[in-house]
């Protein structure tokens, strides 16, 4: 329990820094405020200390990380520097939020939950989807069994143009490209909202369609760098008998959006539009409700940081998602990337 204001650290000061700062900021400093800020930025970290003026700053998330006075890390960085410092947050005694994509591979994140399981620490991934008021209402409706039992979806996550904004398009940075960081955000919300099956094999083919498609309109220093896929299509078996297709496209002339459809015994659901369709007695009906507010993608980040920091200060568990949760899908992303490598089902 903390009777005080959650003291909070940022590693990274970019985009989405920004809006866990807002998120922040509307708690009040009664309840949380940001002590600390890191990044490599000139710009962005004088940024971020006119944000917050009193908290202490580094270039060196180490030196940031010295004084051992903070309850939370957020880590807002690119993949390839996830473990050290969550590693290094955990050994200062914080707890962590870190930013999608979780870690590099599997292992890497085993060592961060091992660690905190060692420390008694929390981590979680942010997966603020799970957050916005039809995520919430589908996970209930599925667990409570009330349209049967899932046996199918189909996730995807689509841009008309690579999102090179960021370097996601450069393995050695992000780990992976359109499954690793677009695809990954609604995977991960059908199978919580799913049950949370455990995968068994998973078979995957990728390609890269850049600069074949959208290369004029990108600067040429980055169709030197990028070497992810762009295009993927997987399969995935679960331990519940349910089956998942996957469609990862950053070079989509088709669609621009992420979503997920979930078929069960009796009915199918979707997250984008929010659909709910049932079976009664051979007649499909519409069966969507009207929800208090709206699946907006900044306020589920400011609701996911709310309830993080609410249950520090009550003494209570990150209940949402579990280590096993995590792990599953850091091992599906691992396998996905195997599996294309070398043209063969990984049984896992």
């Amino acid at each position: 329990m903390i009777d005080r204001a959650v003291r909070i650290g940022m590693i990274g000061c970019g985009t989405q820094a920004n809006v866990h700062f807002e998120a922040i900021k509307e708690l009040t400093e009664q309840i949380a405020t940001v002590a600390a800020v890191c990044d490599l930025d000139d710009e962005r970290l004088a940024a971020a200390c006119q944000i917050w003026p009193q908290a202490r700053s580094a270039k060196d998330y180490h030196e940031m990380l010295s004084p051992g006075d903070l309850d939370l890390v957020i880590v807002a960085t690119m993949p390839n520097t996830h473990e050290a410092m969550s590693l290094a947050s955990l050994e200062a005694g914080a707890n962590v939020l870190c930013e999608k994509p979780f870690m590099m591979n599997a292992t890497e994140a085993q060592n961060v939950l091992a660690k905190a399981e060692t420390a008694g620490l929390r981590v979680q991934l942010g997966t603020n989807m799970r957050y916005m008021p039809s995520s919430q209402y589908l996970h209930s409706l599925i667990e409570g069994g009330r349209i049967g039992t899932p046996v199918y979806a189909k996730a995807w996550g689509c841009h008309d143009y690579p999102p090179v904004w960021g370097p996601h398009y450069h393995l050695a940075t992000s780990g992976g490209g359109v499954l690793a960081s677009t695809l990954v955000h609604t995977l991960d919300l059908a199978m919580w909202i799913g049950g949370s099956p455990n995968p068994l094999t998973v078979s995957a083919a990728t390609n890269k369609l850049f600069p074949g498609k959208r290369g004029p309109k990108v600067d040429a220093k980055i169709h030197e760098r990028y070497d992810a896929e762009d295009l993927l299509s997987a399969f995935v078996r679960f331990d519940n008998g349910a089956f998942y297709s996957l469609e990862g496209n950053w070079c989509s002339e088709a669609k621009d959006y992420h979503s997920f459809e979930l078929t069960t015994t009796k009915g199918t659901v979707t997250g984008t539009p929010f659909t709910v369709k049932v079976d009664v007695e051979g007649d499909i009906i519409d069966q969507t409700p009207a929800l208090d507010g709206e699946d907006d993608w900044f306020k589920s980040v400011h609701t996911q940081d709310a309830a993080l920091i609410g249950k520090l200060r009550a003494g209570e568990a990150w209940a949402l998602q579990d280590a096993r949760q995590l792990l599953n899908l850091q091992k599906i992303v691992d396998a996905c990337y195997e599996s294309a490598r070398s043209g063969r089902e990984v049984v896992l």
